[in-house]
C-alpha cells in the first residue's frame, strides 16, 4: 500500500461519522498527493463467529495500511507497534459508553487500564474531560495527545461563515425563525413511541410555547412533540418545527441558543458554543447517570421541568460554564490545519 494513503477506519456497526467526513473533505483539498482508502465494516453483527472473522479481516487491513483516521475502538490491540513514520490518530467522539466507563472507574479506582487505544499513536480528545479521562483510565503505548484542539465538527459549528449557511437553510425551510433564537429540543434512540409519549405527559406545549416568548423558536426532531404541536391553534406554527428526515442532528449545533438533549455526542460537542445545554432524561443512558451526580442544575428529570428553566438569561449560570469548559477547547486553535500538518509529514517522506 502506498506510504502516500490514508486509511479511513470505522467499526462497531458504525459508519463514518460528521468528524471523519469533515477531515476527509479538508485533507483531500489540501494534501493533493494522497489517496484515501476505507474499511467500514460492522463487526458487531449478533453472530459471534461472524465477528470474529470481521475482527480478522479489519486486523488484516490495519497491518498493510500506515495511516490510519478512526474513531471508537478501531485500530485493533493485535496490531504490531507503529513504526515511526505511521500515523494512526483516534479522533474520540463522545459517545454514551465512554461515560458507562467513566462511572466505573471513579467508582473503582483500583480497575485496571483499559487497552482499547492502546496501539493508537496520536489522539484528538476534543476536551480536557476525555483527555484527563483517557489518560488516568487508559493504558498507551507511546501515543502524542493533541491537546487543546477541539474536534472538526466543535470548530465547524463556531465557524461564522459554517453557521451562516446552515441557519440561511433553517430560514429557507421555516422563515418564521428568522430574528428568533433557537430551542432545540433533541432526542435519540427513539425505539419506543410509548415512552416518548410518556417523556411528555406532563409537559403543556401550548403554556410552555407562551412561557418562552415570541423571541424563541422551538425546534425539535421527537414525533410526540409535532403530535402536541398540530393540537394547537395554528397562529402556534410561527413558533415551532420539526427537523427529522429534513436536517441532520448535527445541523441543528450550528444554529441552536439553547440545546436540550439525552445525546452525550450532541451535548458535549454543543459545549464549543457556550451556549445553555441541559440533559432530558429519555432512555437508559449513561450520560444521563453522570448528569445527574455532576451537573444536577443541568438535569431535567422529565419535560414538565422545561418550565423552570430561565430563557431570559443573558450569561451562562456557573454550572453551565464550568460544562462548557470541562467539555470543549477553545475554537482557537484550527483542528484542520493541525492534522494537515500531521499527515503531510509522512506523505511527504
Amino acid at each position: 500500500m502506498s506510504r502516500a494513503t490514508i486509511s479511513f477506519l470505522s467499526t462497531r456497526g458504525r459508519a463514518m461519522n460528521i468528524d471523519l467526513k469533515l477531515i476527509q473533505d479538508y485533507l483531500a483539498l489540501n494534501l493533493s498527493d494522497v489517496t484515501f482508502e476505507y474499511y467500514l465494516k460492522n463487526t458487531a453483527t449478533k453472530v459471534s463467529a461472524a465477528n470474529k472473522q470481521l475482527e480478522k479481516a479489519r486486523l488484516s487491513f490495519c497491518n498493510n495500511t500506515r495511516n490510519i483516521i478512526c474513531m471508537d475502538p478501531s485500530i485493533p490491540v493485535k496490531l504490531s507497534p507503529a513504526l515511526p513514520e505511521e500515523r494512526r490518530l483516534l479522533t474520540l467522539v463522545p459517545y454514551d459508553y465512554l461515560f458507562n466507563e467513566y462511572l466505573k472507574f471513579t467508582e473503582g479506582p483500583e480497575l485496571a487500564h483499559k487497552k482499547t487505544f492502546f496501539r493508537c499513536t496520536h489522539v484528538l480528545p476534543g476536551s480536557p474531560f476525555f483527555s484527563n479521562f483517557l489518560k488516568n483510565f487508559y493504558e498507551f503505548e507511546n501515543a502524542t495527545f493533541l491537546d487543546d484542539i477541539c474536534l472538526p465538527l466543535a470548530w465547524d459549528i463556531t465557524s461564522k461563515e459554517s453557521k451562516e449557511n446552515v441557519r440561511n437553510n433553517l430560514e429557507y425551510l421555516y422563515p418564521e425563525a428568522k430574528g428568533k433564537k433557537i430551542l432545540t429540543i433533541l432526542t435519540v434512540n427513539q425505539t419506543a413511541p410509548e415512552e416518548m409519549t410518556e417523556l411528555f405527559s406532563d409537559l403543556d406545549l401550548k403554556k410552555f410555547l407562551n412561557e418562552i416568548g415570541d423571541n424563541w423558536f422551538l425546534l425539535t426532531n421527537n414525533i410526540n412533540l409535532l403530535e402536541m404541536s398540530g393540537k394547537l391553534p395554528f397562529a402556534y406554527a410561527k413558533c415551532f418545527g420539526y427537523m427529522k428526515g429534513v436536517f441532520g442532528f448535527d445541523n441543528l449545533l450550528y444554529f441552536s441558543d439553547m440545546l436540550v438533549t439525552n445525546s452525550s455526542k450532541h451535548a458535549c460537542t454543543f459545549a464549543s458554543e457556550n451556549k445553555p445545554v441541559y440533559y432530558l432524561n429519555y432512555g437508559k443512558k449513561h450520560f444521563g447517570r453522570y448528569m445527574k451526580q455532576y451537573y444536577p442544575d443541568l438535569y431535567l428529570e422529565t419535560a414538565g421541568e422545561l418550565m423552570t428553566l430561565d430563557y431570559d438569561q443573558t450569561e451562562l449560570s456557573e454550572e453551565e460554564s464550568h460544562f462548557c469548559q470541562e467539555f470543549a477547547y477553545n475554537t482557537t486553535q484550527n483542528p484542520f490545519s493541525s492534522l494537515k500538518n500531521l499527515f503531510s509529514q509522512e506523505t511527504t517522506i
